[in-house]
């Protein structure tokens, strides 16, 4: 959900509407959360939805 609410607010080409603005301003008035969880979360959403390569062994199996 916190994913969705940053690729919604977030617009890369301006420097008043980055990440740390949408935790600011969107995402903490929801979720009560610290910054630091929230770049853990975004980094655990970023790993666990990029689709693996099909014959890469680096990557974890995660079914």
């Amino acid at each position: 959900m916190i994913r969705a609410m940053v690729e919604a607010h977030y617009e890369p080409g301006r420097q008043d509407r980055n990440r740390r603005w949408v935790f600011r301003n969107v995402v903490l008035k929801v979720y009560p959360i610290s910054e630091r969880t929230f770049w853990r979360y975004m980094t655990l959403t970023r790993n666990i939805t990029r689709k693996p390569e099909p014959d890469d062994p680096n990557q974890l199996k995660l079914f």
